[in-house]
């Protein structure tokens, strides 16, 4: 039986699917699974790990026209907050907008057009750390013909880029001593910092709307042992958002050169970026517009999702989500509103 796509969410979101718990994560996937299955759906189960990944689809093909694509993980947060409450015509607690929400409306997007149109989906369960099983289901053979649709983003939008990520970590090499004789050593802390205060000037300030730039951020410092001792080595970790394909190697060149230190980084994905002209996201972006009668704006994620994984598809990604509001925190939420009227108007567009 059709569930409503809320009720549907909400008995995934009481399984606590925290990205962490492969367990819970797998029974959320296994419940959307049998959801899928007594509805007709056509579905599959690959593995990872030991994590279980969901594809679904309209027809027994593993590259339907239309490949959608959420994840049933969510990031931790306090009991409390998956106790799902109503406020004024929003849903409010973890889940309901990253990315649940979505992921509802894929499943009954596939319940509702089983039978009548060609599309797909990749329900992927650990994109809150990094998205491998997205990864390995592209690896695998699962895609699409005409058109990837990644429901993560934000609502009234279609998001056509986002920047590609760099590990890196600034490793600084000193000379031990007591910390009562500072002049005897070589304050590895103290090189780590002058190096960091100079590429800074790689990375001028942000602010919005002008955010389509490269951005560099300290995450994570490590050094020393105990507090009367000049360490000998210190490291500091850096996430480093992109938005050039190609561009990793001249950053971290640039790092090594005006910090002085030791440079290690990895890159994570590189940027992925569509013409907003492109015809299947000019078609999207029109028939939403005329679909809401409002203007839907195109944008450019400063973050990342799944979307990175299937860019070795070779065709348009586009980003869209329900309407919702703080992912990730305690007043995560989500406009009911909003989410009955994206699974109509996508319906249609797909149908």
């Amino acid at each position: 039986m059709k569930l409503s796509t809320v009720d549907l969410m909400l008995k995934l979101i009481a399984h606590k699917p925290v990205t962490a718990d492969v367990a819970r994560v797998n029974a959320a996937t296994g419940e959307l699974r049998n959801y899928l299955e007594a509805n007709g759906v056509y579905t599959v189960t690959e593995t990872m790990d030991g994590r279980e990944i969901l594809y679904a689809a309209t027809k027994k093909t593993k590259k339907p026209r239309v490949l959608l694509n959420a994840h049933v993980d969510v990031v931790p947060a306090e009991d409390a907050v998956f106790n799902i409450r109503e406020e004024n015509g929003w849903l409010v607690g973890r889940g309901v907008h990253d990315d649940l929400g979505n992921l509802s409306v894929i499943a009954n997007l596939l319940v509702t057009l089983n039978g009548k149109a060609d599309i797909g989906a990749v329900f992927s369960s650990d994109e809150e750390t990094g998205g491998a099983t997205t990864k390995v289901m592209v690896e695998r053979g699962y895609g699409a013909k005409e058109l990837v649709l990644v429901l993560d983003s934000e609502g009234y939008a279609v998001a056509v880029a986002q920047k590609g990520i760099i590990k890196a970590r600034l490793i600084a090499h000193g000379t031990a001593c007591h910390g009562a004789y500072p002049w005897r050593g070589d304050n590895a802390i103290d090189k780590l910092v002058d190096g960091y205060v100079k590429i800074r000037t790689l990375f001028p300030p942000v602010a919005p709307p002008y955010e389509w730039r490269d951005t560099m951020a300290a995450t994570i410092v490590s050094a020393g042992t105990v507090v009367n001792r000049v360490p000998e080595i210190a490291e500091m970790s850096l996430n480093i958002r992109f938005t050039r394909p190609g561009d990793d190697a001249r950053i971290l060149r640039q790092l090594a050169e005006l910090s002085g230190l030791e440079v290690r980084g990895d890159v994570d994905c590189q940027p992925l970026s569509f013409s907003e002209e492109t015809p299947a996201l000019k078609k999207l972006s029109d028939f939403m517009a005329s679909t809401f009668n409002r203007e839907i704006r195109i944008v450019r994620m400063n973050g990342a999702t799944d979307a990175r994984h299937f860019a070795a598809l070779n065709v348009p990604i586009a980003m869209i989500g329900i309407p919702g509001e703080e992912a990730h925190g305690t007043a995560e939420r989500m406009e009911i509103a909003g989410l009955h009227a994206y699974e109509k108007m996508l319906a249609e567009f797909l149908g």
